[in-house]
């Protein structure tokens, strides 16, 4: 048996012991470029998931978005063209059962116009009527879009007509409606809204300018089986809200007196947007058409006429017809466009 010397053994111990750091070098790299590659295959799975969430996210943006658009598309058709169809046709079938088929409505509000009163009584609500027993009358304003059925709401439900038609179908465009406490007194009130596409009481919007007064001074108003030419004689603009200053009662039905009456007309003559040559008398009686305005929040535009007196003509002096340059406003208009009251 060979025996090796301490030199040897040294030697070969720290040959030993090298190999041995050496192969714990190798397995730490192992060990290091393993965990590299599973943190970057890691890395990796997570940077393909944000993305795959990130497309998934823009997708179900893209299509909500979408959706929203189609729905916005949807309501703007409904509102721009259905609705406007389905009034216009509601209307069309009301004026053809009243007039029929062939005939036709003034297109002016001259005198000759209403020369045939006699024959507008030949007309019957009675198919009108059969559809809806609320129907009392008809207005027509000859050269503007106002021809239309007026009806009367049941006594508990006064604003029934602001929001349906004249078969009782719901619509923002709602009807022409009669105020059911002014049906045998001094002052009928009739109520509409102004659509801004120019659909119901909208043109009274314009009487404002003396040009539109002078295409349109008279309207021919039915209230069951009595028709009769309306002269317009004044053009106010009302508010509703007590803090633009104190609402004028237009609404007024019931007088007191003579004078009551006069001092009324007097109230409407010196708020009106334009002088009128059109007399009044205290056996007058007056139809006022009321809309919404726009000028403020529950303003109101409102047009006064008073009843063709047996034997008169119903031709309007237009020439003289001019804008009231003192006329009086509720007090926001002042505190927003300036002037003084009269």
């Amino acid at each position: 048996m060979k025996i090796r010397s301490p030199k040897f053994s040294r030697r070969f111990r720290r040959i030993g012991s090298a190999v041995r750091r050496g192969a714990d070098r190798l397995k730490r790299e192992a060990f290091r470029r393993t965990a590299l590659l599973k943190e970057a295959a890691f890395r990796k799975t997570v940077l393909l998931k944000e993305a795959s969430f990130r497309q998934n996210a823009w997708h179900a943006v893209f299509f909500l978005s979408l959706c929203a658009f189609a729905v916005c598309c949807g309501i703007l058709f409904h509102r721009l063209y259905t609705l406007p169809k389905q009034s216009d046709e509601g209307l069309a079938k009301a004026r053809s059962l009243y007039r029929g088929a062939s005939s036709s409505v003034p297109q002016s509000s001259s005198s000759a116009s209403f020369s045939s009163a006699p024959e507008e009584k030949k007309l019957s609500f009675s198919e009108l009527q059969a559809a809806n027993r609320d129907v009392k009358g008809w207005i027509t304003i000859p050269g503007t879009a106002i021809d239309d059925p007026v009806l009367c709401p049941p006594k508990d439900r006064p604003d029934y007509y602001l929001t349906h038609d004249w078969e009782g179908n719901e619509t923002k465009y709602g009807s022409i409606f009669l105020y059911s406490g002014s049906t045998s007194q001094k002052n009928i009130i009739l109520y509409g809204h102004s659509m801004k596409d120019g659909r119901m009481f909208a043109p009274l919007l314009d009487y404002q300018e003396p040009r539109f007064y002078d295409l349109h001074p008279v309207i021919q108003f039915r209230l069951g089986n009595d028709t009769a030419a309306w002269k317009i004689f004044a053009v106010i603009k009302v508010n509703t809200d007590p803090s633009q200053g104190e609402p004028f009662d237009y609404q007024k039905t019931k007088f007191a007196s003579p004078k009551d009456f006069s001092d009324f007309l007097g109230r409407v003559r010196i708020r009106s947007v334009l002088n009128i040559p059109v007399d009044l008398k205290t056996s007058d009686t007056l139809l006022t058409l009321s809309t919404c305005s726009y000028e403020f929040d529950g303003f109101r535009t409102v047009i006064f006429a008073r009843r063709l007196r047996r034997g008169e003509n119903a031709s309007v002096d237009t020439p003289k017809v001019s804008e009231n340059a003192g006329a009086l406003y509720p007090d926001c208009w002042y505190a927003k466009f300036g002037g003084k009251r009269p």
